[in-house]
């Protein structure tokens, strides 16, 4: 559970850090479009300086057959001769814009396509283009910042033909940047955020060693209770043994009767503790009437009134419910009851309802009686020995198999219903 907990938290990180890192990138990126547009519109008017004459001239030469290869022409001629020029101006205005953001922008501004629209014929090779100007360094992953059409009309006269010669032509041109140094400007923005992150998973990881630590120290504490239990268990068996033939042989009183009662008891506690880790049968018919058979055998002076309606159990363990049976009995017969009525029905639920007429529960103790080492302070509750676990035991073994116990106070004496799910 903690390993899904874990990878749950570590790809919530990692989801929270790269949308962080996407939309710092965003965020650069948007800053070094406006450094870029800023150059470009100084760019521009130096641009408008060109001589159009000139360009449509280059045009010209292009429909005469020479073709540009690399961004340089076979004639020795360049077609656009000023970019030079204003590479070194581009230069200049970029750093200027960029001052102190510590950004590396590359930058380049091209025509890409001369169709001549009298032979519909497109002048430039696939793949090749003019560049206007462009920084030095060059540029992986473009980003276009704006496209540009416009044409170019113009005639003039041939004065050996004495024709009048057009030329119309399709300009269209485009200017790109790219942040170079982007990531690396990202990632020292996102520093401490990813050491916040590993932090934070660390600690986690921390804590859970120190749990599991915890945890394993407690279970060998566990192991060492049980194991104690265990011996206790095992060395109560000679003195049981022996109190059994003693009272044997104890002459016919009226202690005789409490004497063999609590060796019962004692002996059910041990047995319980001997088999508390192997398997338990489920409440039976068989086992329901043997267990009301002892129980009339160990409180002969004790009216039971049983009322059997049993068809099926899929989930009570008989060493629970004698637990849970034990302990309503004994504190029936502690706190005065001559009789005690029991109606146990077991269909597609288990019912158990104890009714007895002992000097009963105030109605506002009813909540508290559940709570380990509670007891009652009130006159009739001095003369009765107890240690306050009877009832705790009871509503542990309830929880357990997640039932529900409710207590009604009645004008004499209590009675308890315990409900338990029939769940297999």
């Amino acid at each position: 559970m903690f390993t899904f907990s874990l990878v749950i938290l570590v790809a919530l990180q990692a989801y929270y850090i790269y949308n962080s890192y996407r939309l710092e990138e965003k965020e650069l990126n948007r800053q070094a479009r406006w450094i870029a547009d800023k150059t470009l519109a100084t760019m521009d008017r130096y641009e408008n300086e060109t001589n159009e004459e000139k360009l449509v001239g280059d045009f010209q030469r292009l429909k005469n057959g020479i073709i540009i290869q690399k961004e340089k022409i076979t004639h020795p001629e360049r077609i656009y001769n000023s970019e030079k020029r204003y590479n070194q101006k581009l230069e200049h205005e970029l750093r200027k814009n960029i001052g102190n953001s510590g950004f590396d922008i590359a930058l380049k501004s091209e025509i890409y396509s001369i169709v001549d629209e009298m032979k519909q014929q497109e002048l430039l090779p696939v793949n090749r283009s003019i560049v206007l100007f462009q920084t030095v360094k060059k540029m992986m992953e473009p980003m276009t910042i704006n496209e540009g059409k416009w044409s170019s009309r113009q005639s003039r006269e041939n004065t050996d033909s004495k024709l009048n010669e057009k030329d119309y032509y399709l300009v269209r041109s485009k200017s790109a940047f790219q942040l170079l140094n982007l990531q690396t400007l990202v990632l020292r923005k996102m520093v401490p955020l990813i050491i916040i992150s590993l932090l934070i998973v660390i600690l986690i990881m921390i804590l859970f060693r120190n749990s599991l630590r915890n945890l394993n120290r407690q279970e060998k504490k566990i192991a060492q209770l049980h194991t104690t239990i265990d011996s206790i268990a095992h060395e109560l068996n000679t003195p049981i043994t022996t109190l059994k033939f003693s009272i044997a042989q104890f002459p016919d009183s009226e202690v005789k009767p409490l004497l063999e009662r609590q060796l019962s008891r004692l002996k059910h506690i041990v047995a319980s503790i001997h088999h508390q880790n192997a398997e338990d049968l489920l409440m039976n018919q068989t086992l329901l009437t043997q267990y009301f058979e002892d129980a009339r055998r160990t409180f002969p002076d004790i009216a039971f009134d049983l009322k059997l309606d049993f068809r099926q159990n899929l989930s009570l363990k008989y060493n629970d419910f004698r637990q849970l049976m034990d302990n309503l009995i004994y504190n029936s017969v502690k706190y005065g009851a001559s009789t005690i009525r029991i109606v146990i029905k077991a269909d597609d639920r288990m019912e158990l309802t104890v009714y007895d007429d002992g000097i009963g529960i105030p109605k506002s103790e009813t909540q508290a009686i559940f709570e380990k080492y509670y007891r009652i302070t009130r006159q009739e509750n001095l003369h009765v020995n107890g240690l306050g676990v009877g009832l705790f035991l009871v509503k542990t073994i309830v929880d357990h198999y997640k039932g529900e116990i409710h207590v009604l106070p009645q004008q004499q004496g209590v009675s308890f219903k315990i409900i338990i799910p029939d769940e297999a």
